[in-house]
């Protein structure tokens, strides 16, 4: 079994964001097949850094799991230039540019110094200078980051060409890449020259384990939310990512403009997660801010919503829907990166057609509705759950072997 080192520009546990959840997912496979897994944040959260103790050389140590363990980097250099940049609307282009200067904590030298295999988790944690250089380096994709930048603010705009760069270079940057979807593999392979490059798909699957629950979850969190077993509940997840704010924002319209048929049929919009700062309730729609965790939010739902129209790779939402065995009502850009089909996987739907979807999806009873997500669950497990994804990526890897 190996050492290997994941390098983080983020601390990401627990996970927050759907991109944490990939990459803790990633990291937690390689341990559970036997691997040892140190990841290597090199900035904290904000709330890290209101700590006392926090300065110079400062690192918070978590164990995750066993063979799994998360160090983060609080030293005010970094933890300084993540909090200007976030201000500014500047992408982590500050990041990239110090760990290829080799100006990293001392922390995590010592620890590519014992690793067999180093993971860059996105490409803004490139390869870093120094005798570990030699040693396989791979990069984990979450999607295609100048696409993204490209969707962005202005300034974010500005980063864009910088980025598409940076990700041509990658197929000759590293030993590897793990993609995320056909998009991003499709770019690699175009931009690559390398014949050895495998480019092993890890779609953004996840851990079934931790999205299974009780039946008393569900009267215990609808009771907490005002809500009787007669009402039909649809959740929408997701973080402050601006296509997740923009998929909010039409949740919100449709609230308003639909108002007396959401009252008369008793549906409900259930939004979880830092896509909103605050915690309210408006008619038809409960938005829960920031949580500690989303499964008590999913046991109460009917069915996983995704409005997203835009962005790159695929959307986690997705496969955490599958997981906790919701039925799924989304766009059809909102389920790339899976292997769902329209109809017969999920149910299609457009800001246009909401109202007929939701008409449709309530004119069959919950049960029917459970049966048909355990099937869609039973046909796609291999493809939504990360441990098997994971398993297959690096059985083409020959750095991976025992």
């Amino acid at each position: 079994m190996k050492n290997i080192v994941v390098v983080s520009g983020n601390r990401i546990a627990p996970a927050a964001t759907g991109g944490q959840v990939r990459s803790i997912g990633v990291a937690r496979a390689l341990a559970r097949i036997g691997h040892s897994v140190h990841i290597f944040s090199t900035a904290g959260r904000r709330e890290d850094y209101r700590r006392a103790t926090v300065g110079r050389g400062m690192t918070l140590e978590i164990t995750i799991e066993p063979r799994l363990k998360e160090s983060t980097h609080l030293g005010l250099t970094f933890g300084a230039m993540q909090a200007l940049a976030r201000r500014l609307d500047y992408p982590r282009v500050w990041q990239h540019h110090m760990l290829s200067r080799g100006l990293v904590p001392q922390r995590l030298k010592q620890a590519l110094q014992e690793a067999d295999i180093v993971l860059s988790d996105l490409p803004y944690c490139p390869p870093i200078p120094g005798p570990w250089r030699t040693k396989p380096w791979y990069l984990i994709s979450h999607n295609l980051e100048h696409k993204l930048l490209e969707q962005g603010s202005p300034r974010q705009r500005r980063f864009a060409n910088w980025m598409r760069g940076v990700e041509q270079a990658a197929p000759q940057t590293y030993t590897d890449i793990f993609s995320c979807a056909e998009e991003d593999r499709a770019f690699f392979e175009a931009h690559g020259t390398r014949s050895q490059l495998k480019l092993p798909m890890v779609r953004c699957g996840v851990d079934p384990s931790l999205y299974s629950f009780s039946a008393e979850l569900r009267p215990q969190t609808r009771a907490q939310l005002g809500l009787t077993d007669a009402d039909w509940v649809l959740a929408f997840s997701g973080s402050g990512f601006t296509p997740n704010v923009e998929a909010f924002g039409e949740i919100k319209e449709f609230c308003r403009a639909e108002a007396e048929f959401l009252a008369r049929n008793r549906v409900y919009f259930l939004v979880v997660g830092s896509v909103s700062p605050q915690a309210y309730r408006d008619g038809a729609l409960i938005v829960t801010g920031r949580v500690p965790e989303v499964l008590p939010y999913f046991a109460a739902s009917d069915a996983g919503l995704n409005l997203v129209t835009r962005g790159s790779g695929s959307n986690v939402k997705l496969f955490e829907y599958l997981a906790a065995r919701l039925p799924v009502i989304s766009t059809v850009f909102g389920a790339r990166g899976t292997e769902l089909t329209p109809l017969t996987d999920y149910l299609p739907c457009s800001r246009d057609d909401l109202k007929e979807v939701i008409q449709r999806f309530i004119a069959s009873d919950r049960e029917f509705w459970r049966q048909k997500a355990e099937d869609v669950w039973r046909r796609h497990k291999h493809s939504c759950d990360i441990q098997d994804l994971v398993n297959d990526a690096i059985s083409v890897l020959p750095h991976f072997g025992s």
